[in-house]
């Protein structure tokens, strides 16, 4: 306040309303605003900015409850699709065997058929069948150990002393034959007379979980879970495998949270580890497993704070602005206004010019097309989003067939005109708005097909042909039988591979083709894929 009383004080005297020998402009009209401005300012900075974070970090963790529940959904979704598909395997495998044991002589190729079933599933570790009495009859495995029995294992005995035909998910188990965790999922086989006659058993790999899990990039101590309807763990990243199996019979998510929807989420405290996270959880439809997706409320905070810490010093910054402008504000008002009219009709004027030369920079002057500087930067857009998206891109290169002949028989003037009338043929092609029609150089046009593969591609190269031979131009020099203007086009389509496109490399290619088709004849269309 002592800095602002002494600016204020060294402003002229006219400004003054004061008979006092030390004038202050605290006793003017236009001071008493400035200070009731500077105060008002900075309140309404403070509260706009405090009710902006607050709703920021609101937000947030409303997106953070949206982003676990539609996470947990995604993966339930998935795990339901895993085991949909070894229901429908064994399913298969118990209707083969229709009710009888296999003889000897039948079982390498029932071990071959069920090779075979376990090819087709990443999923799966092992695909076995077992007799009545718990042996070994067949595997997809390269061996079967002598004296092999699972007699006691729990699938085996609850399909003993159970007659449900559905299949049956167990707890994680180590597998007898590779030594792996995995989930059991077996399947009662029945006698033709209706009894136990073994199972059908397919293990899971927990590692498939474990590697679909990681493809998502979540904080360290945010989890992603596979648990049983009675709250068994299965599954949980980053957790080590020493929890596999434990109960989480005490976890919010299984005393209430299930019990009230079968999706949803909320926040709790991890009954793993005592964190607090924001989970979503989904049921499975069709089996007793429950999928959860926890972001830790810690890292949710964190990176809140780290994305609104430049908001903070920024408002601090314009707090601190607001009051050296204040300061400077009445001495500079009389320039600012005596300026403002020159200032607005200069700024008018340059962005209309520079508009202007935006445009003339990127549009060919003779056809109306785009020029090379534009094609250039579209074709670099258009292959790094290609490697983005993994979609297809193609690029059409054509040449005006026997040009310089028509040059030196009819003059660079008719020879101009003939450009004029290829690219007005050229832009009239039906298109869509991701395309771009370009004038290459000289005689040479460019067509660049987001999206497109190499058919489509080809299709409308030849329309561009074809719409160019249409226009029935006429030209005595040329070796085309109908002595009209005609084009030769070169397609070019690929995926882009890579994250450096090389679009040097994608035009070389159209460029190969173009020269294929000019050697073929002229007057046509030679398409490549790469």
């Amino acid at each position: 306040m002592l800095y602002l009383d002494y600016f204020l004080r060294s402003l002229p005297l006219p400004m003054m309303r004061t008979t006092d020998s030390t004038p202050s402009i605290f006793r003017s009209s236009l001071g008493r605003s400035m200070v009731i401005f500077l105060i008002i300012m900075s309140i309404a900075v403070v509260g706009i900015n405090g009710w902006t974070l607050w709703d920021s970090y609101d937000r947030t963790l409303r997106s953070t409850h949206d982003q676990a529940q539609n996470l947990s959904i995604s993966l339930a979704r998935q795990a339901e699709d895993t085991f949909l598909q070894v229901e429908i395997t064994l399913t298969d495998i118990a209707r083969e065997i229709n009710g009888q044991m296999p003889v000897k002589a039948q079982l390498e190729t029932l071990s071959s058929v069920l090779r075979g079933r376990q090819a087709v599933l990443p999923q799966l570790r092992g695909l076995f069948i077992y007799d009545v009495d718990g042996n070994w009859v067949a595997t997809s495995g390269t061996y079967i150990p002598a004296k092999a029995n699972n007699a006691d294992r729990e699938y085996f005995i609850w399909h003993r002393t159970h007659a449900d035909r559905d299949i049956h998910i167990g707890k994680v188990i180590r597998s007898r034959s590779t030594g792996d965790l995995v989930i059991p999922v077996s399947l009662r086989l029945t006698s033709a007379e209706g009894r136990f006659n073994g199972v059908a058993l397919a293990t899971v790999n927990i590692d498939y979980f474990r590697q679909h899990y990681s493809y998502y990039v979540l904080s360290d101590r945010s989890l992603l879970g596979l648990f049983m309807a009675d709250s068994t763990v299965m599954y949980v990243r980053p957790f080590p495998d020493s929890v596999i199996n434990t109960s989480l019979s005490t976890s919010p998510l299984f005393t209430h949270a299930l019990k009230s929807s079968a999706s949803g989420s909320g926040v709790w405290r991890s009954a793993m580890d005592n964190e607090v996270r924001i989970f979503g959880y989904a049921r499975l439809n069709r089996y007793p497993l429950i999928v959860a997706a926890g972001y830790d409320k810690r890292d949710i905070q964190a990176q809140w704070r780290a994305d609104n810490l430049l908001s903070v010093l920024l408002s601090l910054s314009l707090l601190a602005a607001l009051f050296l402008l204040g300061f400077f504000v009445l001495r500079q008002v009389r320039v600012s206004m005596k300026n403002h009219l020159e200032m607005t009709q200069l700024r008018d004027d340059l962005t209309t010019i520079n508009h202007t030369l935006q445009a003339l920079a990127l549009v060919d002057g003779l056809t109306g097309l785009a020029n090379r500087r534009q094609f250039d930067i579209f074709l670099e857009q258009s292959l790094q989003r290609s490697a983005r998206n993994q979609e297809p891109l193609s690029l059409i290169m054509m040449d005006i067939d026997f040009f310089k002949r028509y040059n030196d028989a009819n003059g660079h003037v008719a020879g101009d005109e003939c450009l004029k009338k290829v690219g007005e043929a050229l832009l009239h092609l039906p298109h869509r708005q991701s395309d771009l029609i370009a004038r290459y150089g000289g005689e040479e046009f460019a067509i660049v097909l987001p999206y497109t593969g190499i058919k489509d591609a080809a299709k409308f190269a030849q329309r561009a042909v074809e719409a160019v031979r249409a226009i029935g131009l006429p030209h005595s020099e040329t070796d085309v039988p109908e002595k009209i203007v005609t084009i030769s086009a070169g397609s070019y389509s690929c995926i882009v591979k890579g994250n450096v496109p090389d679009a040097r490399a994608f035009k070389e290619h159209a460029d190969q083709a173009l020269y294929q088709a000019k050697h073929s004849g002229r007057n046509r269309v030679i398409s490549a894929e790469g």
